[in-house]
C-alpha cells in the first residue's frame, strides 16, 4: 500500500502507548517533542512505497510546506554517493582500491604514504573528522575562513594521524579526500562526475552537489539552536542554519541535497544492481576488516551493524547549516526507512529503530519487551562474565566463535558495558530456520538482556549452533 501524507503536526498527537503509534504517531510526536520545523519520511520494501509522510514548514520565514518535491541537504548520508563513484572507477580500472592516496594526490605528505584508498572509504584511514576539530557550538573558524579545497587539504596534511593506517577505525574526512581523488582521476570537478555518472544514470532530477549560490528549486532551509555563548550569532533560539566558506556546502563528506523520492532511487539502485556490479556491492554492504583480519562497522558509505538477527546499514546526516537524516536499510530484503528533517538537532537513533519495529518486531525497543522466565540461567550468568570482561584481552575464549569481531564495539562502549553489575534475561529467539548469518557464522538463537550499569542499557547477543558468541548487539 503506498500512502503519501502532507500533514498538519498536531492533527497526529497522540496519548498511546508508544508501542502502538502508527508510523505518522511515532513521527509526530517527535516533531512535537523537539520543535523540528519540517520533516519527510519515506518506510519502502522492495522498491514499493509502504509508507510516507510530509510535515511542516521547509521555509519557516515564507511558511511554505514541506512536499515531495523538497530539497534537503542530508550531510553524512552523502558519503553513499562518493562511495559510489570510487566503486564506479574501480570497476571501469582507473584505480584500484590498494592503492596508495598518493597515487592521485603526490602533494600528502610522507605519513600518509600507507593510506589507501579502501581506507579513506572505510574510516581506517587515521585521519580526523576535520568536521570535528571546531566545537559545532563554539567555533566555526575553518569553515568560515577555508575557502578552497587545497586550503583544507593543507590543514589536514599538517594534522597528525591519529593511528597508523588500517590498524583502527575512527569516522574521519575520508570521503572529503576522496572528492580530490575522483578530481585528479577524472579531470572533472566532483559535481560534474556525479551528475553524468550517477545523477543521470539514475534519472535523479532534484539531486543536486549543494553551493549556496547555486539556484536549486525547492530548497529547503535549515535552522539551529543558538545561546548567547554561541558563534556571536546576535540571535537567541531558533535561528537559520550556521554559515560556512561556499566551498565546505559541496564537500564530498556532506554535499548532496535531495529529495526523499530521488534518495530512494538512489538507495534501491545500490541494492539491486542497476548501479553498480556484485563485486562493488559486496564491497559497499560487506563489513570491512583491519589489516589483523578483525571486522569492523565502518563499511563504505554505511555502518553495517547486526541487529536481533538482521544485518542493517544505516547512516545519518547531521549539519550545522541546519539539518539532520537518516537512512536505515535491511540489505537483504531491499527495506529503506529515509528520514529528512530541516533542523540540526531532530534525530536519533532510537527514532528509526521504532518506526523499524513497526515492520520488523524484533528490532522494537528492547525496553518495552515483556520479561520471560530464564531456562538457562548458567549461560545468563556466563554471559554477565562476558560483559564484565569485554575490555579486556583475556576474554573468555570458549565463549567465543572464532570469527567474533573483536574490534567492533568501541572503546568507549567497552567500557560502559564492562562496568555492568547485573545482568536480566528477557527472552531467547530461535533462529535456526531462518539462514541469518553474520561474519560468515549461522545464527541459531539470539537471547535479549536488560544489563543495569550506571544505567539501564539493553542488547541482544547472537549465539552459533554450539552455543557461542557471535556478536553483541550495539547497546541500546
Amino acid at each position: 500500500m503506498r500512502r503519501i501524507k502532507i500533514i498538519g503536526i498536531a492533527l497526529f498527537i497522540s496519548n498511546l502507548c508508544l508501542a502502538q503509534l502508527s508510523v505518522d504517531e511515532i513521527v509526530a510526536n517527535r516533531i512535537q517533542e523537539r520543535n523540528i520545523p519540517g520533516f519527510a519520511y519515506i518506510v519502502s520494501k522492495n522498491g514499493d512505497i509502504l509508507e510516507e509522510g510530509y510535515f511542516g514548514l521547509s521555509n519557516v520565514e515564507l511558511n511554505t510546506p514541506v512536499t515531495e518535491k523538497s530539497v534537503f541537504a542530508i550531510a553524512s548520508m552523502s558519503k553513499a554517493y562518493t562511495a559510489a563513484a570510487i566503486l564506479l572507477l574501480a570497476e571501469e580500472k582507473k584505480l584500484d582500491l590498494k592503492d596508495s592516496v598518493r597515487k592521485y594526490i603526490p602533494e600528502v605528505p610522507e605519513s600518509w604514504n600507507d593510506i589507501t584508498i579502501k581506507q579513506l572509504l572505510t574510516h581506517s584511514s587515521g585521519l580526523v573528522d576535520d568536521w570535528g576539530l571546531y566545537s559545532w557550538d563554539k567555533s566555526n573558524q575553518l569553515f568560515l575562513n577555508s575557502q578552497s579545497d587545497s586550503l583544507i587539504l593543507n590543514h589536514l596534511f599538517e594534522t597528525e594521524l591519529l593511528f597508523e593506517p588500517g590498524t583502527d577505525v575512527k569516522y574521519s574526512c575520508g570521503p572529503f579526500v576522496l572528492g580530490v581523488v575522483i578530481e585528479r582521476i577524472t579531470g572533472q570537478y566532483y559535481e560534474e562526475y556525479l551528475k553524468k555518472s550517477i545523477f543521470e544514470s539514475l534519472n535523479l532530477k532534484e539531486t543536486y552537489v549543494d553551493h549556496p549560490y547555486k539556484i536549486i528549486p525547492n530548497r529547503v532551509s535549515g535552522y539551529f539552536n543558538y545561546d548567547t555563548t554561541e558563534i556571536n550569532a546576535g540571535v537567541s533560539g531558533r535561528g537559520n542554519g550556521i554559515l560556512m566558506a561556499p566551498v565546505a556546502y559541496g564537500r564530498a563528506d556532506v554535499g548532496i541535497r535531495t529529495t526523499a523520492r530521488d534518495l530512494l532511487k538512489f538507495y534501491n539502485a545500490l541494492l539491486t544492481g542497476q548501479l553498480l556490479n556484485e563485486n562493488s556491492r559486496n564491497v559497499m554492504f560487506t563489513s570491512p576488516t583491519l589489516n589483523n583480519g578483525d571486522h569492523v562497522c565502518t563499511a563504505p558509505g554505511w555502518m553495517i551493524w547486526p541487529m536481533a538477527g538482521n544485518l542493517v546499514a544505516e547512516h545519518s546526516g547531521g549539519f550545522r547549516t541546519g539539518f539532520n537524516s537518516h537512512v536505515f536499510m535491511i540489505p537483504k530484503d531491499n527495506f529503506i526507512i529515509i528520514i529528512l528533517t530541516n533542523f540540526q538537532k531532530a534525530l536519533s537513533f532510537s527514532l528509526t529503530q521504532r518506526i523499524a519495529g513497526n515492520f520488523y518486531p524484533e528490532l522494537s525497543p528492547h525496553s518495552t519487551r515483556s520479561f520471560a522466565k530464564d531456562n538457562k540461567p548458567k549461560v545468563t550468568a556466563q554471559h554477565l562474565d562476558f560483559f564484565q570482561n569485554i575490555e579486556s584481552d583475556t576474554l573468555n575464549k570458549t565463549l567465543l566463535n572464532a570469527n567474533y569481531p573483536k574490534s567492533y564495539l568501541s572503546k568507549t562502549l567497552k567500557k560502559s558495558i564492562a562496568s555492568v553489575k547485573s545482568i536480566a534475561f528477557i527472552e531467547e529467539s530461535d533462529l535456526s530456520s531462518k539462514n541469518v548469518e553474520l561474519f560468515g557464522v549461522r545464527i541459531h538463537k539470539i537471547r535479549y538482556y536488560k544489563l543495569i550499569t550506571s544505567k539501564e542499557i539493553y542488547t541482544v547477543v547472537s549465539l552459533d549452533k554450539d552455543g557461542k558468541i557471535v556478536f553483541i548487539d550495539h547497546p541500546e
